[in-house]
């Protein structure tokens, strides 16, 4: 998130062009671009790995199901890195076409599973081009503005990760959920990834609320959620994801990296990428995945559980 300026005691939004790129700009940028890079250079991989291993848990049944009833694995049918760290081995042509047959939800996206992550970023895009035709009206569109949200304008908490400083702000932010998003949505799955993305976003936006005065804008809160959900992932299931302890270090990296900057340059708030983070860690070990292998089945398929704290819960209301 970017935070405005005080002028004379009243809030002004920032400016609609942005000053002259410094090197916290550039620095953003590299971080974002090294972070893409990194996910880019597995996902041939994690998606390989996940085709043969999906195949053998398609048609793999009783599975949970959340409370509203929702069957598991077509909420998971776009989840194929998650699947991925799994692989027991190949599989045949037979055990392909018997899962394509057994499940035609995960037949239609089972490699493009980031329909939510186009929806964010056109939604991104289009806030700020609506900005554009209403004089970059910050405070009209909702950024995070203490004094109104004592008011009572909590709706700011979740307007402002949809607003930009300006076009650079706008393509860093676009940038970066474009390298992390669609590997989150593929793990976690539509419905649990927009719960973490907004989750992430409300966070960073309370944290910034309660630990800063000055306004702010931007979806880095909500990114940096989605960085510290990933982090959960791989550290959950680090027994059985290769490269694990190397993704783990890189993900610190770009973190570490991030909110130095914060610390060091004015006009970066801190604590709303600090919400987002705690916000996207939180919401990852509460919804899961969190796969454990159970025991394998008669036919000598290994077969895994999710064990996410959520379905405990769900469990123990319903006993209650």
């Amino acid at each position: 998130m970017i935070r405005s300026f005080e002028l004379q005691g009243q809030w002004f939004p920032l400016p609609k062009v942005g000053p002259t790129p410094t090197p916290i700009h550039h620095i953003t940028t590299a971080a974002s671009l090294r972070l893409g890079h990194h996910l880019a250079h597995h996902q041939f991989r994690l998606d390989s790995l996940f085709r043969s291993y999906f195949q053998k848990l398609a048609h793999i049944s009783p599975l949970h199901r959340l409370k509203e009833g929702i069957n598991f694995l077509p909420l998971s049918s776009h989840a194929s890195p998650c699947f991925s760290f799994f692989n027991g081995g190949e599989t045949s042509n037979d055990s392909t076409n018997e899962a394509m047959s057994n499940s035609k939800v995960s037949s239609i996206n089972f490699f493009n599973g980031r329909q939510w992550t186009n929806v964010l970023l056109a939604l991104n895009i289009l806030v700020y081009i609506a900005q554009i035709a209403t004089q970059d009206e910050l405070l009209l569109w909702g950024a995070k503005i203490n004094r109104l949200i004592d008011k009572g304008q909590l709706w700011r908490l979740v307007t402002s990760s949809f607003l930009h400083a300006n076009v650079g702000h706008l393509m860093v932010n676009c940038y970066s959920l474009n390298s992390v998003g669609p590997t989150m949505e593929k793990i976690s799955g539509p419905n649990r990834y927009l719960a973490l993305y907004f989750a992430s976003a409300i966070a960073s936006s309370a944290m910034s609320y309660w630990f800063s005065e000055a306004p702010a804008v931007g979806a880095s809160g909500a990114v940096f959620g989605l960085v510290g959900s990933l982090a959960v992932f791989v550290m959950r299931h680090r027994g059985l994801v290769g490269r694990g302890k190397e993704d783990l270090q890189h993900i610190a990296h770009v973190i570490a990296v991030n909110m130095a900057m914060g610390f060091f340059f004015k006009g970066i708030d801190n604590w709303g990428h600090f919400g987002g983070l705690l916000g996207g860690v939180a919401t990852s070990w509460l919804l899961g995945p969190a796969w454990k292998y159970e025991s394998p089945s008669s036919d000598g398929r290994r077969i895994f559980s999710d064990k996410a704290p959520i379905f405990y819960l769900i469990n123990a209301k319903k006993r209650s």
